[in-house]
């Protein structure tokens, strides 16, 4: 009997305009890749064939009399989809990268509830556009549950200072979860201020794991309580605590955290609650002058060491914050040579005795300003999200397009109090900021002119609006990413480099 194949539970498509997006679930149980890729819609059609089961000569028949090829033709055209290894396909001008195991032999299936049969009509259309980055739907959406914390970090980026009059309902928040749901948004992730200082929290994330959804980190410094505990355990909550843990020093903490003596002995007893418990967890370290000594990170390591529920341990440098001052920028940071050293230590010496991985991203050191060319699309670093495929929901509801932006007036585009999803992401201020024009741009700004314009704020779209404003204001928020080397001189020297 002829082997049949199934698409790979663990990939699911949407639909996008006149095009599909193909991309992993949240909840993976198969061997696939993490993947987000634009296809052309005849693929999504191939795909779609092996939905709910097919042979490979079953859907060479359909294949063949869809583009009037022979057997042996479409049989070829299945080749690459049915071996295990990814691939490239070139259509037009873009390269469309298929993840691996796209298509899996029956007997590879250990679950039949996973196989979920739909059809998608043919559709042999030539103009299709892939390289457009910005989707139909938010791909993932994060809710900020409150802008509160427990802690006043020194060199916090959050804005907390802002008053919220009335926050989103949880019956509120459930109905947008619902709505996600229906519209396949892969993820929603939650943040704060303090996820946990939230009186529905245990609620709001029970109702994201029953729909599907989970984030992959909930980051806290509060000091973890049997509540919390035990909110996570009924929740059914698959992601990993992140505990933000700069310094187990009393008078440190005081000094850059302006906690009370006793936060220090109350995070470590909310630490062994979760050893006791068995619930994962990762640690993060913020340094500054203060926390970038080898004492700091000695009594650290001291503690962690022991535990056996601890996945890794990230140290990282404190960045410039757009709620404090650059005085107090100047007055917190660390030296580069401080922080090479720390590294170099943590590395080399703790790294051979942990039991777990210990992170060093180089970030904030290494970004390299005045440096790009080529517009946006040669930035180094992380790509930006925003207003691409992800939707950030302010703790009032209004949506803006990076968490660190707030509610500045200009990023704000909509508000899921009395907007949907669809509504809120199609907006007219979502389509301005999508379509700014080149005329309207701060004359101040070197962009007003540049060339390379219609790159940077329309087509790859990956200047980071909030360096901007770091670097030359709220009011230049107009003005070049400082990585571009056309962008003058930062107000802010954001870098920690000198200059």
């Amino acid at each position: 009997m002829e082997t049949k194949y199934y698409l790979n539970p663990d990939y699911t498509i949407r639909k996008d305009g006149n095009r599909y997006l193909l991309h992993s679930r949240f909840m993976k149980k198969y061997d696939s890749d993490t993947a987000k890729t634009l296809i052309h819609p005849y693929h999504a059609r191939l795909l779609s064939l092996f939905s709910g089961g097919s042979s490979a000569e079953q859907a060479a028949s359909v294949i063949a009399e869809d583009l009037g090829v022979t057997q042996a033709e479409a049989r070829k055209i299945l080749v690459p989809w049915m071996n295990k290894e990814k691939f490239c396909i070139k259509i037009n001008n873009s390269n469309v990268k298929i993840p691996k195991n796209v298509l899996v032999p029956s007997d590879s299936i250990v679950d039949q509830r996973d196989i979920v049969p739909f059809s998608i009509p043919k559709s042999l259309v030539k103009d299709v556009d892939l390289s457009t980055k910005r989707l139909q739907i938010p791909y993932l959406m994060t809710f900020m549950l409150t802008n509160t914390c427990v802690t006043k970090c020194c060199y916090c980026y959050a804005d907390t200072q802002t008053k919220v009059k009335q926050h989103l309902s949880t019956e509120r928040i459930f109905e947008i979860i619902r709505e996600a749901k229906r519209l396949g948004v892969y993820n929603i992730f939650l943040i704060g201020g303090e996820v946990f200082l939230h009186p529905d929290w245990e609620l709001v994330l029970k109702e994201l794991t029953d729909n599907g959804f989970g984030p992959d980190t909930i980051s806290t410094k509060v000091p973890i309580t049997p509540r919390i505990v035990k909110g996570l355990l009924e929740s059914g909550y698959k992601g990993t605590l992140q505990l933000s843990i700069d310094t187990l020093i009393p008078n440190i903490a005081v000094d850059t955290l302006h906690v009370n003596p006793c936060y220090v002995s109350k995070v470590r007893q909310g630490l062994d609650l979760l050893e006791e418990a068995g619930i994962s967890y990762r640690v993060e370290t913020v340094l500054t002058k203060a926390t970038c000594t080898k004492k700091n990170i000695d009594t650290l390591f001291d503690f962690l060491k022991g535990k056996e529920h601890i996945k890794s341990w990230e140290i990282r440098t404190a960045m410039f914050s757009n709620q404090k001052s650059m005085d107090n920028f100047n007055s917190i940071k660390a030296t580069v040579p401080q922080l090479e050293e720390l590294y170099a230590y943590a590395e080399g010496t703790l790294g051979k005795e942990a039991s777990f991985s210990i992170l060093f991203p180089r970030t904030e050191i290494d970004k390299a300003y005045y440096s790009a060319e080529g517009g946006s699309s040669t930035f180094r670093g992380a790509k930006c999200s925003a207003l691409n495929d992800h939707l950030f929901v302010l703790p009032d509801g209004k949506c803006t397009i990076c968490e660190q932006l707030y509610w500045n007036p200009n990023f704000i585009i909509g508000d899921l109090t009395n907007e949907s999803i669809s509504e809120v992401w199609n907006s007219a201020r979502a389509n301005r900021l999508l379509n700014l024009k080149q005329e309207t741009i701060n004359k101040q700004s070197p962009c007003s002119a540049c060339k390379l314009f219609d790159d940077c704020f329309r087509i790859n779209r990956n200047r980071c609006w909030t360096d901007v404003i770091k670097a030359y204001g709220a009011d230049r928020w107009d003005f070049p990413d400082p990585r571009c080397k056309f962008a003058p001189k930062m107000n802010n020297n954001i870098s920690y480099k000198a200059g």
